[in-house]
């Protein structure tokens, strides 16, 4: 409790609230300095060991996938096959369902304009179409792979990553189109123009957005979809042998989210290189690089929290809580990540911190790990508002005024949270 305290009200630095917090319980239980610093040292350094990698290879790829310009051709795709009126399912499962490795703020910077265009040509708002983005890009963020959220919640908790892409991925679709749907409906009430958008030149905030080279090859789109599909592909192959009770060597290799990652990788830089030339290759791979410490810091010091919550026995008297609760786990979960998402602001870390957290007990709940980072991810999309850098990004994208901002950012998410909750509670009756 003491961890959230200091993230929700004192508004410190989560990294350094969570190496706080596990120097303070490993001194405060008795480990003793020697055994709480190797702990510290020890959970950092196995947590990367297992799931550094799989994030790493994941944001690279997303970088590689924007650099191409695959997402806008697939968001045309879409649109030609669902009809200009159903434009916001169209926009809101392309961001969330065929792209989520792309950083959630690169890939606004690239939709936002075909939104905007979409919203003007169909009539149908920019309420409507910014709330279907909004809605998407946060389920691929946090809840379908390989959103680079969904592979450090899935790792730090050791979920399965197959199970993760197979439920993860009904799961986000069903959230996603119910969440539009009801979000529009809402919109269709609250929604004044008059109040709700700005011109986008008159908006006062501003984002310098990355200009894209133009191929010098137009590959076809199944080919830039290779670096996607084959990885997936792939760790599915692993799952369903697993399923079989079947053990076939190389499938066993392939499959493991390691090797697959790093197969599509580098497929990945060669239809880019392809596609545009090496120094483009280049050029994302340091974008994604860069994008990608921060989620590895995250995920390296929750393993230093779990290491000492696990060699104190602290993990023991916390999961006896969860289970005398009256309220659900995956509710209680879904509480713990919300709190931390409407104190801090970024989804990712609230994701990420309250795996930490659960980490310790997912194991006596009885509960299928991907149905925590579910609830966790569910829960981290809630009431993002001011202090979320993209609530401004929208805004200003957009051409929305902060009252716009509002319904089309933090409404439209956190219906779409309350959503993916009841599916996940839903799910946990099959899981």
């Amino acid at each position: 409790m003491g961890i959230i305290a200091l993230i929700v009200v004192a508004r410190l630095n989560p990294v350094i609230v969570l190496v706080l917090g596990a120097l303070y319980l490993g001194l405060a239980t008795g480990l003793g300095i020697e055994q709480t610093t190797e702990a510290v040292a020890e959970g950092f350094g196995d947590l990367m060991a297992e799931v550094g990698l799989i994030i790493g290879f994941g944001v690279l790829l997303g970088s590689l996938l924007s650099a191409t310009g695959t997402l806008h051709r697939i968001v045309e795709l879409f649109l030609r096959a669902f009809g200009r009126n159903k434009s916001p399912y169209a926009l809101g499962l392309a961001s969330g369902v065929v792209f989520p490795a792309i950083y959630f703020d690169v890939a606004l910077v690239m939709l936002a304009p075909i939104a905007r265009s979409v919203a003007k040509r169909t009539g149908i708002g920019v309420a409507a179409v910014g709330g279907a983005l909004a809605i998407g890009l946060e389920v691929g963020l946090l809840m379908i792979l390989p959103g680079s959220a969904a592979l450090a919640v899935s790792g730090a908790l050791g979920a399965s990553l197959g199970t993760m892409l197979l439920v993860g991925g009904v799961v986000g679709v069903l959230a996603i189109v119910i969440s539009i749907f009801l979000h529009s409906v809402l919109m269709r009430r609250t929604w004044n123009p008059a109040k709700d958008e700005v011109a986008v030149e008159d908006s006062s905030v501003g984002f310098a957005v990355e200009e894209v080279e133009e191929p010098k090859r137009r590959l076809p789109l199944i080919v830039l979809l290779v670096p996607v599909i084959v990885p997936l592909l792939l760790i599915v192959s692993g799952t369903v042998t697993e399923i079989a009770g079947v053990r076939i060597g190389w499938v066993d290799l392939v499959s493991d989210p390691v090797v697959s990652l790093l197969i599509g990788l580098l497929l990945g830089c060669v239809v880019c290189a392809v596609s545009l030339s090496m120094k483009s290759v280049e050029q994302a791979l340091a974008r994604g690089a860069a994008t990608s410490g921060t989620i590895l810091l995250f995920n390296g010091v929750a393993g230093s929290l779990g290491e000492v919550i696990s060699r104190n026995g602290v993990g023991d008297i916390v999961a006896g809580m969860f289970q005398a609760s009256s309220f659900s786990p995956l509710i209680l979960a879904w509480v713990v990540a919300a709190l931390l998402r409407l104190a801090q602001g970024s989804g990712s870390v609230a994701a990420i911190t309250s795996a930490t957290l659960l980490l310790p007990v997912v194991g006596s709940l009885g509960l299928n790990p991907v149905l925590v980072v579910l609830a966790a991810a569910a829960g981290a999309s809630f009431g993002g508002h001011v202090h979320d850098n993209t609530f401004w990004m929208f805004r200003g994208l957009l051409g929305l005024s902060t009252r716009g901002a509002f319904q089309v950012y933090t409404v439209a998410q956190s219906i779409m949270s309350i959503v993916a909750l009841v599916l996940v509670l839903g799910a946990s009756v099959v899981v």
